[in-house]
């Protein structure tokens, strides 16, 4: 990252100017907060949480905010709020202590007949503003303080695409990637061309825009999330399959890494060679990365060495070099498949990873606890495994969550379940009213989720969408 000076005639600033442009950046990445790491390193994990696996036992749910559509939009948590979106277009603020509303605004006109709408992907805080993305292609910045919208731009000319994934800002930008509702149509023609698109956060404008395939090739959504890393000014991320044709393209099934200001590739590492696959059209496995780009530092060899992770419906996890994009390690965690595999972000401790995967599910047609979920505890360093837990608990759609030395994580049926990160021994247990649908979320004693069932899950009731927190009182 070039580091931003503002004109100050002061000799502390002279002497700032006097260490090398590296050494800033390093400066400048050891003073982020543990909530901006969380967001840029996209490690799902803290080290400030109260709970622990002596009181997680205690957990019980405090609050639910309810909703009429389902909220699949990860909680943002800051200061005394939480805000979120739901698939009906609206984006709301609510008191963190006791979930009551302090604002709510209907902002986007959502496709219901799409199988995805409205906010069914995650936006993101910084430099002042909320700023989210839609299904239907547009974004939007927001006051926090009272929701009146500060700008809207259509951020793809593509009429069927949107975001379905997560927003991730820094110094300035906003970072959304551009996917599309036409692999899960009938008899449709796809022409998507994956991008991932940096706009300025004070007025919206486009920035930067990077195409991940070129025509006459399409697909190669990318849908999940980022990560980011301020010294070696880097965007990473990860991208889904082609749609059609003879051949897939060089960055489809790929973890990529681009120039963070200037959307520049750097690197990119494809996995899955042949992967072409739509709803009508199933000539691959449909191994898209579900699960984005995960920054971490792992010992190896004796060296500190940094790596990018991310989990693949392949059932696998790979850990790559950061600078090089070189392949590390890879482990199997369960069975891939459409719905298989993984389907969510790893967890990030101290020299462990922590993941589950799906086996052989259907999440469209099949009840959750049909397909129960494998966990790993894996080393950082080598992938090697720690513990296992087989038949965890019922299917899931979403990355779990490390607090200390517990990990968390959600099911489609609505369980809830602590696992202590050492040795995958389980601590609590509990089920929430609804289908866990969007990323865990741990700040001070509290766990936060969104819930509901889409009508995409034949399965389940259409009922109970909201926020939930799930406390442990102090």
């Amino acid at each position: 990252m070039k580091t931003k000076i503002r004109l100050l005639i002061t000799a502390g600033f002279m002497a700032f100017l006097s260490v090398p442009a590296y050494a800033q950046d390093k400066r400048a990445a050891a003073t982020l907060k543990d909530s901006q790491k969380q967001m840029l390193y996209n490690q799902h994990a803290t080290k400030t949480s109260s709970i622990n696996s002596k009181n997680v036992n205690a957990m019980r749910l405090s609050w639910k905010y309810p909703t009429q559509h389902p909220v699949s939009h990860a909680p943002l948590v800051e200061g005394s709020a939480v805000y979120f979106g739901d698939w009906g277009g609206t984006i709301y603020k609510v008191d963190v202590n006791n979930g009551n509303l302090v604002w709510k605004k209907a902002i986007e006109e959502p496709k219901t007949e799409w199988p995805w709408h409205g906010f069914a992907g995650t936006g993101t805080l910084g430099g002042g503003k909320l700023f989210e993305a839609s299904v239907e292609g547009n974004a939007f910045a927001l006051d926090p303080a009272t929701g009146e919208v500060l700008w809207k731009t259509k951020f793809t000319d593509d009429p069927e695409a949107g975001n379905l994934g997560t927003l991730l800002y820094y110094d300035g930008l906003v970072y959304i990637g551009v996917s599309s509702v036409e692999e899960m149509q009938e008899n449709s023609t796809p022409d998507l061309q994956g991008k991932v698109v940096a706009l300025n956060a004070e007025d919206g404008r486009k920035v930067w825009e990077k195409a991940l395939v070129e025509p006459p090739q399409n697909g190669a959504p990318m849908w999940t999330s980022f990560a980011l890393d301020p010294e070696l000014n880097t965007l990473f991320f990860t991208t889904g399959n082609n749609y059609t044709g003879e051949e897939a393209s060089a960055m489809s099934d790929a973890v990529i890494a681009v120039d963070a200001k200037t959307g520049d590739i750097k690197w990119f590492t494809q996995v899955t060679p042949h992967d072409l696959w739509t709803h009508s059209n199933k000539k691959g496995p449909d191994y898209d990365f579900a699960g984005g780009a995960q920054l971490f530092t792992a010992n190896i060899n004796g060296q500190p060495r940094k790596l990018v992770g991310a989990a693949q419906k392949s059932g696998i996890y790979y850990a790559l070099d950061a600078e090089t994009g070189e392949k590390v390690w890879e482990i199997s965690i369960g069975y891939g498949g459409v719905d298989g595999g993984m389907h969510g972000e790893a967890s990030i401790g101290e020299g462990t990873v922590l993941a589950w995967s799906n086996n052989n599910y259907n999440h469209g047609n099949m009840a959750p606890d049909k397909a129960k979920i494998t966990i790993k505890a894996l080393d950082a360093s080598t992938g090697k495994l720690k513990w296992v837990k087989n038949e965890a608990q019922p299917a899931a759609i979403v990355p779990g969550y490390l607090a200390g030395d517990v990990y968390f994580v959600g099911s489609l049926d609505g369980t809830l379940q602590a696992y202590n990160a050492d040795d995958g021994k389980q601590l609590w247990s509990t089920k929430n009213p609804s289908p866990v649908i969007s990323w865990l979320w741990v700040k001070g004693n509290t766990l936060y989720l969104g819930g509901g069932a889409p009508d995409l899950f034949k399965w389940a009731d259409k009922k109970a969408y909201g926020m939930y927190a799930y406390s442990v009182k102090q």
